[in-house]
C-alpha cells in the first residue's frame, strides 16, 4: 500500500475512533443523566414512605399522585404474592429489564415495589448511538471527498510546477548543449573542407576535445539526476564513512596538491546507504573545490556523530553568489553557469549533492564557511 494511501487510512481511523469517543462519552453521560432523574423520583417516594412508616402503602401512593410520577406501586406478601396498587402504562412488572426498581421493606418480610420505565431512555440511547455512527459516516465521506479534491488540487499544482521547472530545465540543457553543438560543428566544417592551416588545426582539435567533453560531463550528470529521481528500492548496505570520507580526500589531495586541508574526521562513523551515490555526492563536493577555488585555497572538511551524522565540507574560496547561500537547493538547480562553461563542468553538481542527501533522508544547506568561501553542510539520520 502507498505511503499516502496508509496515511489516508490511518487519519480516517483516528478521527472515527476520537469521534466516537467524544460522542459515545456524551452519550452515555446523558443516558446516566436521565436515569439518574428516575433514580431521583423513587428516592423521593422512598423518603416519603419513611416518613410515615404506620401507614406506608397510602405515602406511597400519594407521594407519586403529587409529584405525578408516572410509577408502578405493587405491594408483595409474605407469600410472595403481588398486587399492583397503582398501574403504570410504561412500567410493567413483566419486563423488569425495562424498570428501574426500589423494594421498600414492610413489616413481617412484606415489600412494596416502586418501579418506573426506561423504555424511552433505552430507545433515546439507541437511537443517539445510530445518530453517531451514521454521523461519524458521512463526517468520514464527506472528509475523504475534500482530501481527495485537496490532494487531486495539490498533486496537480505539483506537477504543473514540476512540469514548467522540467521545461525550463530541459531548456536550459538544451541551450547548453546547443553552444558546443555549434562550435563542434564550425570546426567539424572547416576541418573537412581543408580550411584551416597546419597551425590552426591542432588548436581546432583541442577546442573539439573540450566542448565535446563539457557536452559529456553535462550528459553524464542528466543521467545520475535521472537515476536519483527515480522512484526504485535501492539496496543500501552498512558503509564506513569514515573511510569513505578519507579515501576521497586522499584523491582530492592528489589531484590538488596545493589545497591546504584540515580534516576533522571522526573514527569507525557508519552508515546504511548507496556506496556508489555517496562516493558520487563527496567526489562532487571536492570537485566543486577543486575546479573552483584557486591554489592553496584552505579547505576544512568535519565529519561527526551525534543524535544525527553532520558532514560539512568547507573552502576559502569565492563561494557561491550571496542569494544561494540559506536556500534550498532544488533538484534541477544550477549554479554560476558562466563559470561552469570556464571549467567544462555541467553546473549540476550541488543538484546532485541535494539529490543524493535526500535520496538518504537527509538535509543539506549551503552557508558563508567561516574560512570566507562555500560551506557545504549535510546531516544524515542514524541508522
Amino acid at each position: 500500500m502507498k505511503s499516502k494511501n496508509k496515511q489516508f487510512l490511518a487519519t480516517i481511523i483516528v478521527t472515527s475512533v476520537l469521534s466516537l469517543i467524544i460522542g459515545g462519552f456524551a452519550i452515555w453521560s446523558t443516558y446516566q443523566n436521565e436515569i439518574s432523574l428516575i433514580d431521583s423520583d423513587l428516592e423521593t417516594i422512598v423518603l416519603g414512605v419513611h416518613k410515615s412508616p404506620n401507614d406506608p402503602i397510602s405515602a406511597a401512593l400519594l407521594s407519586a399522585e403529587e409529584n405525578s410520577f408516572d410509577v408502578t406501586v405493587a405491594f408483595i406478601s409474605a407469600s410472595g404474592e403481588i398486587a399492583t396498587l397503582r398501574d403504570s402504562k410504561t412500567a410493567s412488572l413483566d419486563s423488569p429489564n425495562q424498570l428501574r426498581i426500589r423494594y421498600i421493606p414492610l413489616e413481617n418480610s412484606e415489600r412494596l415495589i416502586i418501579a418506573e420505565s426506561i423504555v424511552d431512555i433505552q430507545k433515546s440511547l439507541k437511537d443517539n448511538i445510530w445518530r453517531l455512527l451514521i454521523f461519524v459516516l458521512i463526517a468520514n465521506s464527506l472528509a475523504s471527498f475534500a482530501s481527495l479534491l485537496i490532494n487531486r488540487s495539490g498533486a496537480l499544482v505539483l506537477e504543473r510546477a514540476h512540469r514548467e521547472k522540467m521545461q525550463e530545465f530541459l531548456g536550459d540543457a538544451a541551450h547548453e548543449l546547443r553552444t558546443p553543438l555549434t562550435v563542434v560543428k564550425g570546426y567539424t566544417e572547416l576541418l573537412r573542407d581543408g580550411k584551416l592551416g597546419e597551425d590552426r588545426q591542432k588548436v581546432a582539435f583541442e577546442r573539439l576535445n573540450s566542448e565535446i567533453a563539457r557536452m559529456q560531463a553535462l550528459i553524464n550528470d542528466l543521467l545520475v539526476l535521472a537515476e536519483l529521481g527515480e522512484k526504485k528500492n535501492l539496496e543500501y548496505s552498512l558503509l564506513d564513512l569514515s573511510s569513505l570520507m578519507r579515501e576521497n580526500v586522499r584523491d582530492f589531495q592528489v589531484l590538488s596538491p596545493n589545497h591546504q586541508v584540515k580534516l576533522n574526521i571522526e573514527e569507525d562513523i557508519t552508515f546504511k546507504g548507496s556506496r556508489e551515490h555517496l562516493q558520487r555526492m563527496l567526489s562532487n563536493a571536492l570537485t566543486n573545490i577543486r575546479v573552483h577555488t584557486p591554489e592553496n585555497t584552505p579547505v576544512r572538511v568535519s565529519l561527526m556523530s551525534g543524535k544525527s551524522i553532520k558532514l560539512i565540507i568547507e573552502d576559502g574560496g569565492p563561494g557561491l553568489p550571496g542569494h544561494y547561500y540559506g536556500e534550498k537547493v532544488r533538484s534541477l538547480e544550477r549554479f554560476d553557469r558562466s563559470r561552469s562553461r570556464e571549467t567544462g563542468g555541467s553546473g549540476l553538481g550541488l543538484s546532485i549533492i541535494s539529490a543524493v542527501v535526500a535520496q538518504h533522508g537527509g538535509t543539506l544547506s549551503l552557508r558563508k564557511s567561516e574560512l570566507g568561501g562555500l560551506a557545504i553542510e549535510v546531516q544524515l539520520p542514524r541508522t
